[in-house]
């Protein structure tokens, strides 16, 4: 046999034994190539066959794979290639065609081809028919061969003693002792004596269950579940088939857990009941939820009965609650799933006969004649009483018919039984009101299997070609159109291009590899799950223009961060201080699919125009808010929703538009994303835009900056007046100044700024006027800076008035304190103005000494704080009350109001406590009585 011969079958023994033992021979090589160079030594490389997968090769094998791999000068063989042989599965490369046409399967996945005996002709044919009787059997009731001997196969090797193949083997009944020996002559492993090759018997089951549908329909190798709904109510003698179907849909639509119903009779857990135990379990289970009969359950019984009358319950719970899925599914992702057929998971009606058919037709219209009549949208109030934890889509009977009567849709109570038969679920005995406001709606839009829409089937069906064919060929592409769209999706998502790539260039070369490249590029975002997809075709032009000259394999990263960045600014920038930046806007690009208006025709822009002027006049008159309906479709949040849900929103406002104006509308629209109704409701109620008020709002605060300030009322006009106000203030309000003033000065240096000498002297709330601070700012100003004010000398000034420093060091001086004067001891009035008053107090002393008056209480009853001031209005009424007002005139109030003011709050009152002790002075009153 030539070399290459040998070392073909050689490399496809040990590929076979390397994907049975799921060993990735790569791994026990590389420890003895510690610079990864890909060679190791003749000896290593045998030595590591000989460890790892247990083959010793004879001279002609090793010397074959020498050939092949290796150069015989050096002694070094290239066990990188010989992996990439053994490992080949399918090209990763190819993304394009399915991983399953690539597959690289080997015969068997244990042993080489001799594991299998060869048996005679008659032998074989009765292999096949027993192979096909156990096809049949474990396709009905789901049984897994795999499964049934893996716990024996502790190793996983795919084999089991014959003791161990006879107890666990799994049917059918009708396998008698010559078919079993058949089957371990057929699979007992030659290299081990004693053990069956079980793994060999499963895989030859599932082939023979592909052959079995092949013959069925030649046209496809597997099974087909696009077909037509199933019937709710199926023949009058159905078959085993179909009444297994039918429970398989109910216990998978309802969710029906079928071994609880049955565990409880069977106390040893051996897998088998009596027979009126599985029939009251079946019933209870699923007979009311799958409409199942007395002769369909005993159907079901005599399948599952075992000769000495019991029932395998085991195994049919076991294919129900595996009708639709795979155990152990993810151990084997490669295994296509059955799905329910179309149809069987929705609600069926009930058929009726021909003359209840045509007085609900009759019923239906009536009805759906008034519901157009009155524009009644009733689908809202059945929704109403569907208040579940997810929409059960029914209603009870009781609640249809009061439906019913609140929207005055009335009918008598034979057409309200007649409804109620035609739409009830025949399990739970609900109304399927979807169904019923889909009958006499003709504007209602819902979802059902006889409006499939054409288009998206066809659209499935290209997709399932284009996964059929190798290669699809990417569409050709501008390099500056790829470039605006990157640069597009860096600026709108702020990206910082730099990040990806700079990890991959560890010496800062400006250089990287292609792979690398497409890495970083994928990280960024340009994949199939980012922001781009990035087909081969844009790859490529990418390469092309940033391909690096010195090292074609290379790509100059830096020169294309360089240009995409260039939306954010321009690099040197500090050299070209005139240059004009272009503005972000112009970066911006539609979204891919977007179609170009400015080559549209006359007739579509005309159709257009008419189109959105009818609608927006309809939105008007009706006042309609069309934003939250179109939102309401949009989970995404992106402002896009497919074109079924655009023209749905348009049928549930209520906004009549005809096909071809729906297809002008979707051509300005609509994009890869699908249709941008917020764009199409900018357009339709465009809304002015929101003036920049920055300028004007800057303009007004200057001018109420640049307003003059009020003129200062009652101000001191020399340092001594506001030393004595300052220091009345915090005489009586026990302040101490310098812990307003000592957090500005951080240094304790004893001086500070001025501004913030104003901003203390504000937080102490002294009150001081403008003039008043700049008389302190220049009597304290400091020496060494014009800007700066010694606040220390200030704040002892001030605080001299309750002590004074250093006294412990003089023990015998006295200590006065500072007592403020009250304030209308200090009013000074002219001599006439003095003579008057007097005169003015001395008729009130004279009245009050005579009626023996008390001037406090009437004060005191409008002094609700106790701070002994009234309001002047309050003096005058206090008078009046007393019967004092017509002894005073005009003149002599004021000048009274002048001699006792006091400031309380900013206003100006009367101290009526002086004013009383100086009238019951001069009557000659004992102090403080009356």
């Amino acid at each position: 046999m030539a070399a290459p011969a040998v070392a073909s079958a050689v490399e496809e023994n040990i590929r076979t034994v390397a994907q049975t033992k799921r060993i990735r021979v790569n791994e026990f090589f590389q420890d003895y190539d510690k610079l990864r160079s890909g060679f190791v030594s003749a000896p290593q490389f045998f030595r590591c066959l000989w460890q790892t997968l247990s083959l010793k090769l004879n001279e002609d094998e090793e010397r074959a794979l020498c050939l092949k791999y290796g150069l015989l000068d050096n002694g070094k063989i290239n066990y990188k290639r010989f992996c990439d042989v053994i490992d080949l599965n399918f090209d990763p490369k190819n993304i394009y065609a399915s991983p399953e046409s690539q597959k690289v399967v080997p015969l068997e996945y244990l042993g080489t081809i001799r594991s299998k005996r060869p048996l005679t002709v008659d032998s074989e044919s009765r292999l096949v028919g027993i192979l096909r009787r156990m096809q049949q059997f474990y396709n009905v009731r789901g049984i897994n061969l795999r499964t049934q001997y893996e716990d024996f196969d502790r190793h996983h090797k795919g084999v089991v003693s014959e003791s161990q193949f006879y107890r666990n083997f799994p049917g059918p009944i009708d396998i008698d002792e010559e078919d079993m020996k058949t089957l371990v002559e057929k699979y007992n492993d030659p290299n081990n004596p004693g053990l069956v090759n079980y793994l060999n018997l499963h895989h030859d089951v599932l082939a023979v269950h592909k052959f079995v549908l092949a013959e069925k329909d030649p046209r496809q190798t597997f099974v087909n579940r696009d077909v037509d709904m199933v019937s709710l109510f199926p023949a009058k003698d159905p078959t085993l088939a179909e009444i297994l179907d039918k429970i398989r849909v109910s216990v998978y639509k309802n969710g029906i857990r079928t071994i609880e119903f049955f565990k409880d009779h069977d106390k040893l857990r051996s897998g088998v009941i009596t027979e009126n135990q599985f029939v009251c379990g079946l019933a209870l289970a699923c007979g009311k939820e799958a409409q199942l009969s007395r002769q369909e359950i005993q159907k079901v019984v005599e399948y599952y009965r075992l000769p000495d009358g019991r029932i395998q319950y085991k195994e049919f719970c076991d294919a129900m609650e595996n009708a639709f899925n795979i155990p152990d599914l993810e151990k084997k992702p490669t295994e296509s799933v059955q799905r329910p057929l179309r149809g069987t998971l929705s609600r069926g009606l009930k058929p009726l006969t021909e003359t209840e058919e045509q007085r609900l037709h009759e019923v239906i219209n009536t009805i759906a004649d008034k519901v157009a009549t009155d524009r009644i949208m009733i689908y809202q109030y059945f929704k109403d009483y569907d208040r579940s934890r997810a929409y059960t889509r029914v209603v009870t009977p009781t609640q249809f018919a009061r439906i019913l009567h609140f929207l005055g849709l009335n009918v008598n109570n034979q057409d309200l039984l007649l409804l109620l038969n035609k739409f009830q679920d025949p399990a739970s005995g609900d109304v399927n009101y979807p169904a019923f406001v889909q009958a006499v709606d003709r504007e209602f839009v819902g979802h059902t299997i006889d409006d499939a829409d054409i288009s998206d089937q066809n659209r499935t069906n290209v997709v399932i070609q284009a996964k059929e064919d190798k290669w699809v060929e990417s569409p050709p592409v501008m390099f500056e159109e790829l470039m605006a769209r990157i640069r597009h999706i860096a600026l709108a998502n702020r990206l910082r291009v730099n990040e990806y790539f700079q990890d991959y260039d560890s010496l800062r070369s400006g250089s990287i590899s292609i792979p690398q490249f497409r890495r970083g590029l994928a990280v960024m975002g340009l994949s199939k799950l980012g922001h781009h997809d990035l087909n081969d075709n844009q790859f490529k032009q990418l390469i092309d223009n940033y391909c690096n000259p010195a090292k074609s394999d290379q790509v100059l990263w830096t020169k294309f961060c360089a240009d995409v960045e260039s939306v954010f600014t321009q690099e040197q920038l500090e050299l070209a201080p005139m240059a004009q930046v272009p503005r972000q806007e112009i970066f911006r690009v539609p979204k891919p699919g977007t179609t170009d208006w400015g080559n549209a025709s006359k007739d579509h822009v005309d159709l257009y125009n008419e189109t959105m002027n009818r609608i927006r006049q309809r939105v008007e008159h009706r006042r309609i808010l069309c934003k939250p309906v179109f939102q309401d479709f949009d989970r995404h949040n992106n402002g896009h929703i497919t074109r079924t849900q655009f023209r749905q929103a348009f049928k549930i406002l209520e906004i009549p538009v005809e096909e071809p104006e729906f297809h002008c509308l979707e051509a300005l629209y609509c994009n890869d994303v699908g249709v941008c109704y917020t764009a199409f409701l900018a357009d339709l109620e465009p809304q002015e835009p929101v003036p920049f008020m920055y300028v004007k709002r800057m303009e007004e605060l200057r001018l109420t900056n640049c307003k003059q300030a009020l003129p200062e009322q009652r101000a001191k006009t020399d340092l001594e007046s506001v030393f004595l106000k300052i220091k009345t203030k915090v005489c009586k309000e026990r302040l101490r100044v310098y812990e307003f003033m000592k957090d500005y000065d951080k240094l304790r240096s004893g001086r500070m700024l001025k501004t913030s000498f104003r901003r203390a002297l504000n937080l102490a709330r002294l009150d001081l006027l403008e003039s008043e601070v700049a008389m302190l700012e220049d009597k304290y100003q400091s020496g060494c800076d014009p800007d700066f004010v010694e606040y220390l000398r200030f704040c002892q000034e001030i605080e001299s008035i309750f002590t004074k420093d250093h006294l412990e060091k003089s023990p015998l001086e006295d200590v006065e304190q500072f007592r403020p004067d009250e304030e209308w001891t200090v009013t000074e009035l002219t001599s006439d103005e003095e003579e008057k008053l007097y005169c003015c107090l001395l008729r009130i002393a004279e009245k009050v000494r005579k009626h023996q008056m008390q001037l406090f209480p009437l004060f005191e009853d409008y002094d609700r704080v106790h701070n002994g001031a009234v309001s002047q209005s309050q003096f005058r009424r206090v008078l009046m009350e007393l019967e004092l007002a017509s002894l005073a005139s005009d003149t002599d109030v004021k000048l009274i109001w002048r001699k006792y003011q006091m400031q309380v709050g900013g206003r100006t009152d009367v101290n009526y406590i002086a004013f009383c002790e100086k009238v019951c002075e001069l009557a000659g009153f004992e102090y403080r009585k009356p």
